[in-house]
């Protein structure tokens, strides 16, 4: 069944805040009076879907209900809009609908959107928005790809737009960046962001094909049956452009970042990096120095005492070094449902408590307002770990990406397997 949506500009539906007020209302008292209320709020939820995602969001407030109580705010999740009733689903049962107006017409106090991709999410995302209320989401394709507007919506009507769940699904700390805008002014960024390439790499490092690592994956519920935006790259270069946007580049675009897969990895190309001084792993790298920019989504050689060598499984780990070279380091798992339900729901919660406004609404742009836009399209000069199947692997000198691609074009059209990733290093 085909979910229903209706105009976001429908007047029907009451702007929320025709609904609240400072004063308190409807159990829902004000920031000042928050702190000095003994009984907690009782927040009302909607989920724009109800697939392994919203069904843990909804198992997990039902098991932390005394936690949440404490902190403040009662969730309860009222009903979920689905594109499938009939589905079987084994989280808390919920009222389930395919049409949006039974959801935006019911006295929601927040959406949570877990549908995943572009439409509807959008769709339903701006109306909520547009009708003042907060959304949390989850959905690192749509923030990515239209995170700035969303969020400038909902600064527009007073609301908030929040997304800490959409990058490094088990470490919140998207809304840190946007309150610091000293650490979130890095001259360069480095991450392993998507815990199912992570997995994938470390088990073909232990000596599976990448195809008996990707089943193990899916297996234990790290990667869907469609993995192939893990596997290439694009959920990674998703995520990295959200830092982006976030730091202050507004111009990046997913579609003008190099990305490659993860697919022809080798165990032999573990054990040239190991006897190289490395491992390879999975990673977003972008260089914002004016002199050097660029940026690269795919395997990378990682010096064996740089802080991501030691990370397995479905780690994931953001490293932000400054102008003076300090690095701030955020790591935590980056995979599974129950992960990322602990993000929302504390994204949820931050919301309502302290009326943080959207996360992107406060970009660091506004410090960096007089930087040039980088030419991110392509990875930035140094040095290379460069493998083929007739040369022993070696780590090259410094040189560009358009340099080093001639010579794995040239080997390749000899008829020679040939990978150049870029080095990694303390």
């Amino acid at each position: 069944m085909a979910v229903v949506i209706e105009s976001v500009a429908d007047a029907s539906v009451p702007p929320k805040s025709a609904r609240f007020s400072p004063k308190p209302v409807a159990g829902f008292p004000a920031v000042e009076n928050r702190l000095r209320e003994s009984i907690p709020s009782s927040v009302s939820v909607a989920l724009l879907g109800y697939g392994r995602i919203g069904q843990a969001v909804a198992a997990l407030a039902d098991a932390e209900r005394l936690r949440l109580r404490r902190a403040g705010c009662e969730i309860n999740c009222r009903a979920a809009l689905v594109r499938e009733r009939g589905k079987l689903r084994t989280g808390p049962r919920l009222p389930l609908t395919a049409d949006a107006s039974e959801l935006f017409h019911a006295d929601v106090d927040v959406v949570i959107e877990v549908i995943g991709g572009l439409e509807p999410a959008r769709t339903l995302v701006t109306r909520a928005l547009h009708a003042g209320i907060p959304v949390v989401t989850a959905n690192k394709t749509l923030v990515a790809h239209h995170g700035l507007e969303l969020s400038a919506l909902a600064a527009s009507r007073g609301t908030s737009f929040a997304y800490d769940a959409a990058v490094l699904a088990g470490v919140p700390f998207i809304g840190s960046l946007s309150r610091r805008p000293l650490i979130a002014a890095p001259r360069r960024i480095e991450g392993i962001i998507n815990g199912t390439s992570h997995f994938i790499t470390n088990a073909i490092e232990d000596g599976a094909s990448f195809d008996t690592a990707l089943a193990e994956a899916t297996a234990r519920g790290y990667a869907e049956p469609d993995s192939s935006a893990d596997v290439t790259g694009r959920d990674a270069a998703e995520k990295l452009t959200i830092l982006l946007h976030l730091c202050g580049h507004r111009a990046a675009r997913v579609a003008d970042l190099t990305t490659t897969s993860i697919a022809d990895l080798k165990p032999a190309h573990f054990a040239d990096a190991h006897r190289l001084g490395g491992t390879l792993k999975p990673v977003a790298i972008a260089s914002l120095d004016p002199s050097a920019p660029g940026a690269w989504v795919g395997p990378a050689f990682v010096r064996s005492n740089h802080p991501f060598a030691r990370l397995s499984g479905v780690a994931n780990a953001l490293r932000l070094v400054g102008e003076s070279g300090r690095d701030v380091l955020f790591a935590g798992p980056g995979a599974g449902p129950e992960a990322t339900a602990i993000t929302i729901l504390d994204d949820v919660l931050e919301t309502l408590t302290t009326g943080a406004p959207s996360h992107a609404g406060r970009t660091i742009a506004t410090f960096k307002s007089g930087e040039p836009v980088l030419a991110l399209d392509g990875p930035a000069p140094g040095r290379w770990f460069f493998a083929t199947d007739d040369h022993a692997a070696e780590l090259t000198v410094p040189t560009s990406w358009r340099a080093i691609q001639e010579v794995v074009d040239g080997r390749r059209a000899r008829g020679h397997r040939a990978i150049a990733l870029p080095v990694l290093e303390a």
